[in-house]
């Protein structure tokens, strides 16, 4: 049995095929865990997780206490001072910040200096997501701080409950009171001796990556694909069957070796997340109980972080295999090639939709949680704790799953003994097709290489979903001015163009105004260092005038625009909508490029192979220009396509900048903003930012030729899309990764270059 196990491997993951198709799938998934995972302006990048990690590493519970308590007090002390600046910047704002001020007396006086100086930010670059980071780190701490009295709670509820069975007349002898009695039990194991606090965010996001599972059921169709429906397809079935062990011993190997293969692809895909957590949000200790995570708190698990692991991976591969085995029962009773695996997909998307839609508190909340889908959320299964009305009885989400599990593979293993032992259809019957267009010849070498690299070859297809990709990372993504930037925007619209008096005379008031609030707060601290005034009584009194000089360094900013516009000539000019756009200020664009990088690749790696393996060379050779026309025509259209694929990013970038920083005076000479002074005179606005997508156009453009010399070096599809990648993705993903040293390996320092 054991060699029969191992031969209906071979025929499956022996072929080149299955391999490819597995290593393609693998990179779809890092690809995802890349991108879902990729910062906004509501989410803080993992590298965040990774330094508090760092930070955190070594220090005993009560430290890291003390340590997050304290990073909770600052940043609510900062954003006090953000809040309240703001609400003086306003027109209608100053006397309810004065109110906030009363209420909370000395708060801004402590954090105005750190947050004038910006060193509040330890591991994200913005107050906003700081803040954001830092409630959610707290708010984990508190909670797993409390796991003792989590487990008191649900004790006294017991007590509280046999209290009132005994001294209350009604009956308490229904599901909520059982409830209460078997949770009480459940938990009565539990302690907080084996908790180490921990951010979850690494294991959660490796164990609850929904796309992931997709990915593992599609593996799933693909291993039933080459086991059974290549067999019926070739006629094997004929031969297996027709032996004295040909029925069962065969069947039962072939669902062996595709439980082998549902542990085996469950393990390498979760194992990948776990490690691209690791490197990127931070190590765990696997050995501290489970609860020591804030997600998990509520499960009644006595087990470790590893053993969580693997009990999930475990129970994810079961219940792929509990639907496979139904599937494979589908593939040998069909004769079609396609119904079955529309049947599957139909199984999935109906669990699927109990899951999803079936409200959690309804009457139907057993058959919400007790389906395959709800099984494949092991995460959830093992770490919450859940138990389910079943005719006024609580049963646990755990117990359910697995018996729904054991009874889908009961029913599937069964009827594909069935079906093999007494089957007649024993090969696929193949029907017709007709095409969907009709093939129109033309004599336009350009348009016919188009159509081969575009429509043939879906490389328009791969293109179209990448700039999806790319529009939802670059649309999607909001910028928030600051307080201080708000003021800069709009002192800077009232200057914008030609000095005029009017505009003097604003700049003027301006500066009077901070020369007054500087001058009262030196009377207020002479008057306080000769004893007129305690410290106190100064402090409060300057916080008036504190409140202007807040916006003096953006002040500064506008004052050394109007002496250059003086001593120079020139205009005012609005900058930081031009200082985002062409990558001088905000964040960095090394998502779109790996994006655009893989684009790239996938819709070029066959264009110059497909003619070496399709053997076509030996015609398009057969007159003195025709691989020459043919290669030039190819090159054109790739590079054409590359170069308006790799600019629409920067597109993208336009509009949403444009809506929080305006972007005016595109005629205006490039030297009317500050950073680019030293630009020759001629230069326009319009000119540097067509320069900037030019270059990002030209960087497309030398990444889809590259692609085509590696195509037609390796002449093989899967060699070039190999090299490709290694060559020209993997540098950059190391690089978004905190690898910077790799970075100047790849073409990103020529598509981010500033002037």
């Amino acid at each position: 049995m054991g060699r029969l196990i191992r031969f209906e491997l071979q025929k499956v993951w022996g072929k080149r095929g299955f391999r490819f198709a597995f290593c393609v799938l693998f990179s779809v998934n890092i690809f995802f865990l890349w991108y879902t995972n990729l910062g906004n302006d509501r989410t803080p990048e993992l590298a965040s997780y990774r330094m508090f990690s760092a930070d955190i590493s070594g220090m005993t519970e009560k430290e890291k206490e003390a340590f997050v308590a304290d990073l909770k007090q600052t940043m609510d002390g900062v954003s006090f001072v953000s809040r309240i600046l703001a609400m003086q910047n306003s027109d209608m704002g100053a006397g309810f910040a004065e109110q906030e001020r009363s209420e909370n007396p000395g708060l801004f006086e402590t954090y105005y200096d750190l947050y004038m100086s910006g060193d509040y930010l330890r591991y994200t670059d913005s107050l906003e997501l700081e803040s954001i980071f830092i409630r959610e780190m707290y708010g984990e701490e508190s909670k797993v701080a409390g796991y003792d009295g989590y487990l008191a709670s649900i004790q006294e509820q017991k007590e509280s409950l046999n209290g009132i069975s005994i001294f209350a007349s009604q009956d308490t002898d229904d599901f909520a009171s059982r409830n209460i009695q078997k949770s009480a039990d459940d938990f009565r194991s539990l302690s907080s001796r084996g908790i180490k606090w921990q951010p979850s965010k690494g294991v959660s996001s490796a164990m609850g990556n929904v796309w992931t599972d997709l990915l593992l059921a599609l593996l799933s169709f693909l291993f039933i694909g080459g086991l059974i429906t290549e067999e019926k397809r070739k006629g094997l079935f004929y031969i297996t069957r027709g032996t004295r062990y040909g029925r069962g011993p065969v069947i039962l190997s072939k669902l062996f070796a595709f439980l082998l293969h549902c542990a085996v692809s469950a393990s390498l895909l979760y194992g990948a997340n776990l490690l691209y957590f690791g490197f990127a949000a931070g190590w765990w200790d696997v050995t501290a109980d489970l609860q020591s995570l804030a997600v998990y708190m509520e499960s009644c698990l006595p087990v470790s972080i590893l053993g969580f692991i693997g009990l999930s991976v475990a129970t994810k591969a079961l219940v792929l295999f509990a639907a496979g085995s139904v599937l494979i029962a589908l593939c040998i009773r069909s004769g079609s090639v396609t119904l079955p695996y529309l049947g599957g997909m139909a199984f999935w998307a109906v669990n699927w939709a109990l899951y999803r839609f079936i409200p959690a508190a309804s009457k139907m909340s057993a058959v919400k949680y007790g389906n395959l889908f709800g099984a494949l959320r092991a995460e959830n299964i093992y770490g919450t704790y859940l138990n389910l009305d079943l005719w006024g009885y609580p049963v646990s989400w755990i117990a359910l799953s697995w018996l729904i599990v054991a009874a889908v593979t009961a029913a599937g293993i069964g009827l594909s003994f069935l079906f093999f032992e007494t089957g007649e259809s024993l090969e696929i019957r193949d029907r017709a097709r007709r095409a969907l267009f009709r093939f129109r010849p033309h004599a336009s070498l350009l348009r016919h290489e188009g159509y081969k690299i575009f429509i043939t070859n879906h490389g328009l297809l791969i293109l179209l979903a990448f700039c999806g990709l790319i529009g939802y990372n670059d649309l999607g993504r909001a910028y928030t001015p600051t307080p201080q930037e708000r003021y800069y925007q709009t002192i800077m619209l009232e200057l914008e163009g030609e000095l005029t008096e009017e505009k003097e005379a604003l700049m003027a008031a301006e500066a009077a105004r901070f020369r007054e609030a500087f001058a009262e707060i030196e009377k207020i601290d002479a008057s306080a260092a000769a004893g007129g005034v305690d410290r106190e009584t100064g402090e409060a009194l300057k916080l008036k005038w504190q409140s202007v000089t807040a916006f003096y360094p953006e002040f500064q900013r506008v004052e050394r625009q109007y002496e250059r516009i003086r001593a120079d000539g020139g205009r005012f000019l609005y900058d930081t909508g031009y200082l985002y756009l062409l990558g001088v200020s905000g964040g960095s664009v090394l998502s779109d490029f790996i994006l655009l990088t893989l684009g790239i690749v996938l819709a070029f790696c066959p264009v110059m192979s497909m003619e070496y393996q399709s053997g076509a060379w030996a015609l398009l050779c057969a007159t003195a220009r025709g691989k020459r026309r043919v290669i030039h025509s190819k090159a054109v259209v790739c590079a054409l396509a590359a170069a308006l694929f790799s600019a629409l990013p920067f597109v993208f970038r336009w509009v949403c900048i444009s809506q929080a920083f305006p972007t005016h005076g595109l005629l205006f000479s490039a030297r009317d903003i500050p950073f680019y002074q030293d630009c020759p005179p001629l230069v326009s606005v319009a000119v540097l930012v067509g320069v900037k997508a030019l270059l990002q156009a030209v960087t497309g453009l030398i990444l889809a030729l590259v692609v085509l010399g590696l195509s037609a070096w390796r002449k093989n599809t899967v060699q070039t899309l190999f090299f490709g990648l290694l060559i020209l993705c993997v540098p950059i993903i190391l690089a978004a990764l905190g690898f910077e040293a790799v970075r100047d390996l790849s073409l990103y320092p020529l598509y981010a270059w500033v002037w």
